[in-house]
């Protein structure tokens, strides 16, 4: 009998981490018990049997653009059926933008990405980078522009909120202008924004789901220090790894929960 399949993105536009999505999805499964599967943008384009078996469709970290340019028509059409069908789409951070309403991003260099987007999961702008979570620095694609950022989940993703610092660069808030939807879910929110803007959501798409976070909750503080190897300046920044390890247990049970709640196994 075929195991469930988890498909993560891992075409244009995803970064380096997307292995680290992989494993660290794989790490909290029940041993065996799914198939963890990377896919391109051909897969969505022409295997008709994709999603046969498939659980969930993971969209990782990068940049949002490439996703629109490979992904645009069919292939999306193909993600909304399996997430209407029952399927649960997780989006994590430019993942989480790609599947909102409408993007709003600015960055310090790359100027204004803003407008309409297709799968339309969440009836929300997504909005960042968002500067005051990152000493006012701007995304940049450079570790200078990253953080350890506070979060506070809600009862909708642990029995009792759990605060807790989680890995940014450039992720999102969530705009839902006067009021989520009935539909909604506010799983975290960010509690170094005015207001406690929401982090985390998750919003049901027909028998299906998707959950999409502007922050990485898969990202722990010895893969935080694996990712600055190299960099000249990794001294100066080595402080955002030390900040995620104080609350790494939290850390790990709440991505924990957020894959419990996304209908997974766990081991």
């Amino acid at each position: 009998m075929p195991k469930p399949k988890i498909l993560v993105y891992v075409d244009a536009g995803t970064f380096d981490g997307t292995s680290r999505v992989i494993r660290a999805i794989a790490q909290q499964l029940v041993p065996a018990a799914y198939e963890v599967r990377a896919v391109i943008a051909d897969d969505l384009a022409h295997d008709a049997a994709l999603f046969d078996d498939a659980v969930m469709f993971v969209m990782p970290g990068g940049a949002d653009l490439p996703f629109c340019e490979a992904l645009n028509g069919a292939p999306n059409q193909r993600i909304r059926r399996f997430t209407e069908a029952g399927g649960v789409y997780l989006g994590i951070c430019a993942g989480a933008y790609y599947a909102c309403r409408e993007i709003a991003f600015h960055a310090g260099t790359d100027g204004a990405i803003c407008g309409a987007r297709e799968l339309r999961f969440v009836d929300a702008v997504a909005v960042g980078s968002l500067p005051p979570l990152t000493g006012g620095v701007a995304y940049d694609a450079t570790p200078r522009s990253a953080a350890a950022v506070e979060i506070r989940t809600t009862d909708y993703l642990t029995s009792a909120p759990v605060r807790l610092y989680a890995h940014y660069h450039g992720g999102c808030r969530f705009d839902f202008g006067d009021a989520t939807g009935h539909d909604t879910q506010i799983l975290a929110v960010y509690t170094g924004l005015v207001g406690a803007p929401p982090a985390i959501v998750s919003s049901s798409v027909g028998e299906g789901r998707a959950i999409l976070t502007g922050v990485h909750l898969e990202m722990s503080g010895r893969e935080c220090k694996d990712t600055l190897r190299g960099h000249s300046d990794m001294a100066e920044h080595v402080h955002v790894c030390h900040r995620l390890s104080e609350t790494g247990t939290a850390r790990l049970e709440v991505f924990r929960c957020l894959l419990a709640h996304a209908g997974l196994t766990l081991r």
